[in-house]
């Protein structure tokens, strides 16, 4: 989370009276130090990484590359951080995750779920988890393996994502990493989809 200084000197680097044309930016050209509203929560962008989608058992990549783009945002008044996520497949997708937790605020079968645990639903091909009260099914068609890109030129790192959604149409995903060494803290995260519509870009990053 920023400190009070630190907001201000995030939200001076936005032009009150800019003067593109703001229905001609995208989500998908957001770049680092862009500025975007959420539901009308003004939030910057701190940092930009994607996924390869890649095949399942041995992370090799496919004939053809398929993207997800993730944006780490602070919010510019509470200076919490937090994520967002597009992509596109024949429309455009984002996600906005709601929480992180940790893996041992999962329940399967009534204990702290395990990779073994996680195993062996993905090899069951269904199963259920709770978390924070709420039941969550497994979804075999939307678990996939990537790479991780933290940057362009970054050594991509291995993760399989397993992701299941409630009834309710929040997402539990729990990204079970390869390695150790360099990646992300995040264990888990509970997201929700967003519609276009509701994300507005005020503002794209300077290239240097």
């Amino acid at each position: 989370m920023l400190d009070i200084k630190q907001r201000l000197q995030e939200v001076r680097g936005l032009t009150l009276f800019n003067p593109m044309d703001k229905s001609a930016l995208k989500v998908q050209s957001i770049n680092s130090h862009s500025y975007l509203d959420i539901n009308n929560e003004t939030y910057k962008v701190t940092g930009v990484s994607r996924y390869l989608d890649v095949k399942w058992n041995n992370f090799k990549k496919r004939n053809n590359d398929y993207w997800v783009t993730e944006l780490q945002l602070v919010h510019l008044v509470s200076g919490k951080s937090t994520f967002i996520e597009w992509e596109y497949d024949d429309e455009l997708e984002i996600g906005e995750t709601l929480a992180e937790v940790k893996l041992r605020d999962i329940q399967f079968d009534g204990k702290p779920l395990t990779r073994a645990a996680l195993e062996y639903i993905a090899d069951e091909e269904m199963g259920s988890v709770t978390c924070q009260g709420k039941t969550y099914h497994y979804v075999e068609d939307d678990t996939w393996a990537a790479l991780y890109y933290r940057s362009n030129d970054a050594t991509p790192l291995p993760v399989r994502m397993y992701e299941f959604a409630s009834d309710d149409d929040q997402f539990l995903t729990v990204e079970a990493w390869e390695e150790d060494d360099d990646k992300p803290s995040r264990e888990a995260f509970i997201s929700r989809s967003v519609k276009e519509t509701s994300v507005v870009v005020l503002q794209l990053g300077q290239k240097h």
